[in-house]
């Protein structure tokens, strides 16, 4: 059942970035919502889920981008992988160890498209500084996103957003 729940998490959250992210950005930075959920998922399910949840994400960012189609579903599966690895490692109950988290693979998100896309060509250092905010401008609205879930989850008496079995 949670899978499902987190599947149409994530399906929610590529469809607002394919539909709402132009209007959503600040000077070209927008901010990669998939992201909020894969890390979400990775952290508290482990290295299957997390790849899987970034693969499928990737893939569905890849489909309403349709430019350079694979490098989401490439980067966003990594950092999956990776972040359900460091599930054991990683106190999901410290808030500032999320946010730490989330801003990290936001960056690795974001860099990591500069880096395949760069393989066409040379790139200056203007996609560099647009990636660095839309990783800052993810961190943000997750850590937004979280927080207000957590206070919505207390008052109706439901378990935390980051509850995991370990």
């Amino acid at each position: 059942m949670r899978w499902l729940a987190d599947a149409l998490w994530l399906a929610a959250a590529v469809i607002a970035y394919g539909t709402f992210g132009p209007a959503m950005a600040i000077n070209h930075m927008v901010p990669v919502l998939p992201i909020i959920v894969i890390v979400r998922v990775a952290l508290t399910s482990g290295e299957l889920p997390g790849n899987l949840f970034g693969f499928f994400g990737g893939f569905l960012v890849d489909v309403f981008s349709l430019e350079w189609f694979g490098s989401a579903m490439l980067v966003d599966s990594l950092i999956g992988y990776t972040l359900g690895a460091m599930k054991n490692r990683v106190v999901v109950d410290n808030a500032f160890m999320r946010i730490g988290v989330l801003f990290a693979a936001a960056q690795a998100h974001s860099l990591g498209l500069v880096l395949v896309r760069s393989v066409a060509g040379p790139v200056g250092p203007e996609p560099f500084v647009i990636a660095l905010g839309s990783g800052v401008y993810t961190m943000v609205l997750g850590t937004a996103w979280w927080t207000l879930a957590g206070i919505g989850r207390a008052l109706v008496g439901w378990r935390s957003v980051w509850y995991a079995e370990r």
